[in-house]
């Protein structure tokens, strides 16, 4: 997993503890990935014997790291363990250009001269292949340029004089790695498949006490005229000014709307996930994705570099609630572009808007977005939004309306965790609060047809939760009824008089089993107070279901909700999503102290730069499995605001409730 991420929105890096950059997207945040390796070092001249470079991914440096306050800005500090040498490294990728920028400060801390090489070796998968790459050296700026169909990358150095370079084919004699750990480059100057390059430049001699800075960049365009003009704008200032362009750039971009809320120790916290979320936010159309993607070969999962449209609703929520309002207003624009002509949403999608592999459709995906149109146009009043969204959310709450079942429930389909395919409760409570959404934006525009119709539909549906996915057995709501099984399960189910049916597949070819209720305690079910409002927060039934969630699913070794009983996947871990979750609800409820306690567990299980993880380790606490989680940082930031009493979703006399 990443320890930090840099980017503009556009380009995405992920970088380690150590300073080593070792995933780069472009031009979409969750696609391309072309990064193989990017390693700087210096060489000191030897005083005697064999100098080898000190590359600054090696354990040959202690590091310790940091972001510049209130940016994106990542500061590695690099300390030799063998010279009296110290490296800053500042990176960071220009707002408005793709130019991943380098700004390196080297100092000597010792008693003698030192006489510095900078060196960088490189190489790339670019667009996610080893195929068809070719690479040569471009005398006009001293840059490399590696190329593969329409997909430029360019590096450089500036501040000091070209001292040598060299391209060959990775793995081979030719590659310049090992010559390069020596101070050696050829001078080859392109090669074709594979390709590895590095180049060279001559610091001069560093005196004792003396510091001199340096600057990288890498560009990315899609033809050889714009990774040329993107460095040539990159020469036009020093590295130091492009540095404190960019500071002040996201400190302008968080400052105005920070300011009421640092009450809380957690405060750093809601700050970073407004930053980490602009980042994991596509500049282009206003989709976020779940996190960096690390796991493209779905080895441990189904990949998280993709929009998913239900978590991307909680996102905007957040932005919206914290004045980002153009933010949200774009990913709904979004929404809206991709959706299906019979008004549903697929699973996931590219932040382009293609589709993203998928297995299946999930009904409370349509329900949060048309709740996420209402709650936004709440907030803004935005006449023009609520005329631009009518055709989507029309449309949505037909499809809405259209698929409920007998029982008042909407049709079976995956629920929130993707893993359970029924009539879950937390996708009719979403289904409710979408067709209530619609039948009150209906309502703002007179037609009111369109109102009663849908009107009705979400009461219908509230009177199926309140109905059938109520268990007097329990004595609380329950995951969901009608769950699709196996035929053993099915079979089980008959033999011990369980509630439990059959029938065949849309061709009629192959046959299905479903069984009655499950009766899991599912963390999901706050869904029903927050956001969903199906029930009041202080409803008896909700309270007891609640106190159920906290009993079965509260991790009593390091604290933190799960998300189901007997979950599975990653280790069981707890989760900070659904920890935060039950923290607004308590919020709601007016039991501050333990909603409290809740969000400082959260912002505890973040890494050093307050980067929260999908999951906490269930053993040690601390950040576990993916991080950073762009819906944990959502569902902080709603929770940091309910502390603070500024969230409009929960207030008394919202217009959205």
């Amino acid at each position: 997993m990443p320890e930090a991420i840099i980017g503009n929105s556009k380009m995405l890096a992920a970088v380690r503890n150590n300073g080593e950059i070792f995933r780069l997207f472009w031009p979409h945040i969750e696609y391309a990935q072309h990064l193989g390796h990017f390693w700087p070092g210096i060489r000191l001249a030897a005083t005697g014997g064999e100098s080898f470079t000190k590359w600054f991914h090696l354990n040959i440096w202690e590091s310790s790291q940091r972001y510049l306050e209130n940016t994106n800005v990542l500061e590695t500090t690099l300390s030799s363990i063998s010279h009296c040498i110290k490296v800053l490294q500042r990176d960071f990728v220009l707002p408005d250009r793709d130019i991943l920028a380098r700004f390196y400060e080297i100092i000597n801390n010792g008693d003698k001269c030192e006489k510095v090489s900078f060196l960088l070796y490189c190489n790339f998968e670019i667009a996610e292949s080893l195929l068809y790459d070719s690479a040569y050296f471009e005398p006009v700026n001293n840059s490399l340029v590696f190329y593969r169909r329409n997909i430029y990358l360019a590096t450089t150095g500036a501040g000091y004089p070209l001292a040598g370079y060299h391209l060959g084919r990775r793995g081979t004699g030719s590659d310049p790695y090992q010559d390069a750990s020596k101070g050696l480059l050829w001078g080859n100057s392109d090669n074709i498949r594979e390709s590895s390059g590095s180049l060279a430049w001559d610091l001069g001699e560093l005196q004792p006490g003396e510091s001199k800075t340096f600057s990288l960049y890498l560009a990315a365009g899609h033809g050889k005229d714009e990774v040329m003009e993107h460095l040539a704008v990159a020469a036009t200032k020093p590295g130091n000014e492009w540095l404190d362009d960019t500071v002040s750039y996201w400190q302008g971009w968080l400052g105005p709307r920070q300011q009421p809320c640092g009450d809380y120790a957690g405060y750093p916290t809601y700050k970073r996930s407004l930053l980490s979320i602009k980042l994991l936010t596509s500049k282009e159309t206003g989709a976020t994705i779940a996190a960096p993607e690390f796991d493209p070969y779905y080895l441990a999962s189904g990949g998280y570099g993709y929009c998913w449209p239900r978590d991307s609703v909680y996102i905007a929520a957040a932005m919206d609630e914290a004045g980002y309002h153009d933010l949200a207003g774009q990913f709904y624009r979004f929404a809206s572009s991709v959706q299906e002509k019979d008004g549903s949403w697929l699973q996931r999608y590219f932040t382009d808007g293609h589709a993203a592999p998928t297995w299946g459709k999930q009904i409370d995906q349509a329900g949060s977005v048309l709740w996420g149109y209402r709650h936004h146009y709440g907030l803004t009043r935005d006449g023009d939004f609520l005329e631009r969204m009518w055709p989507s959310l029309a449309t949505g709450a037909n499809y809405l309306s259209g698929n409920l079942e007998e029982n008042g429930l909407p049709s079976p389909s995956y629920d929130l965790w993707e893993d359970l395919h029924a009539q879950a409760t937390y996708s009719a409570a979403s289904v409710y609060a979408g067709l209530r959404a619609a039948s009150e934006m209906a309502a703002i525009k007179s037609r009111l047809e369109e109102m009663e119709r849908w009107g009705q539909a979400a009461a219908r549906v509230r009177e199926g939760i309140l109905k059938h996915q109520w268990s007097p057995h329990y004595n609380r709501f329950v995951r969901g009824v009608n769950r699709r099984t196996d035929r053993g399960s099915f079979e089980d189910a008959l033999r011990r008089d369980n509630h439990a049916f059959s029938g065949t597949d849309a061709t009629g070819l192959y046959e299905n089993f479903w069984v009655g209720e499950d009766g899991r305690a599912d963390a999901a079910l706050l869904g029903l107070a927050f956001p969903f409002a199906v029930l009041d927060p202080l409803d008896e039934r909700m309270q007891v279901t609640v106190r159920s969630l906290e009993e079965l699913l509260w991790n009593h070794h390091v604290g933190g909700l799960h998300r189901y009983e007997w979950d599975g996947y990653r280790d069981s871990n707890p989760w900070l999503l659904t920890t935060l979750w039950l923290a607004i609800y308590h919020c709601m409820t007016g039991n501050n102290e333990r909603a409290r306690s809740l969000y400082e567990w959260a912002y505890k299980q973040g890494n050093q730069h307050q980067l929260l993880p999908e999951q906490a380790d269930k053993n040690h606490g601390g950040p576990a499995w993916v991080m950073p989680l762009s819906w944990s940082h959502a569902m902080f930031v709603l929770a940091h605001l309910a502390l603070q009493g500024q969230l409009s979703i929960i207030q008394k006399g919202d217009v959205q409730f």
